[in-house]
């Protein structure tokens, strides 16, 4: 079965991930203009906390398109390019515990990876349909 929208992952520091998880909205800087205008409604979000969490912590539905908006919500980071996300409950939703990003690639023994170094700066990037059948399914098993 083939999914018909795109699935990024999105690594974001722990007060991000608070911001968005209380908010529904998800933002960038517009130094990832170009890659905000490939999400669209319905896309999936996998988040990934970093430090000391290091795992993905939430899978969300975008509900919205983009837009500019410069409320501050994120204190000096403003990210202006958002777009409104509802988390999937059952894909980790409001509390779950940790998935090791090893699970993108299928990875029992690799949960102790790091993979901060190779994600700063990153605001999102796209995830290919078998990296997230393997995610959805170690969520699945693992927050039932």
């Amino acid at each position: 079965m083939r999914i018909n929208m795109n699935v990024w992952l999105c690594p974001v520091r722990p007060k991000s991930w608070r911001i968005v998880k209380n908010t529904g909205i998800f933002g960038v800087s517009r130094r990832a203009s170009n890659l905000m205008k490939q999400v669209r409604q319905n896309d999936i979000l996998i988040f990934h906390v970093f430090k000391p969490i290091n795992g993905i912590v939430g899978v969300a539905k975008v509900i919205s398109e983009v837009f500019e908006d410069n409320r501050d919500i994120w204190g000096r980071d403003r990210y202006p390019l958002r777009i409104r996300i509802e988390l999937i409950p059952d894909l980790c939703g409001h509390n779950c515990s940790a998935v090791p990003i090893s699970s993108l690639f299928g990875e029992p023994y690799g949960d102790g990876i790091t993979v901060e170094p190779y994600l700063k700066g990153v605001w999102l990037v796209k995830i290919t349909e078998g990296q997230y059948r393997k995610l959805r399914a170690r969520l699945e098993s693992h927050n039932p």
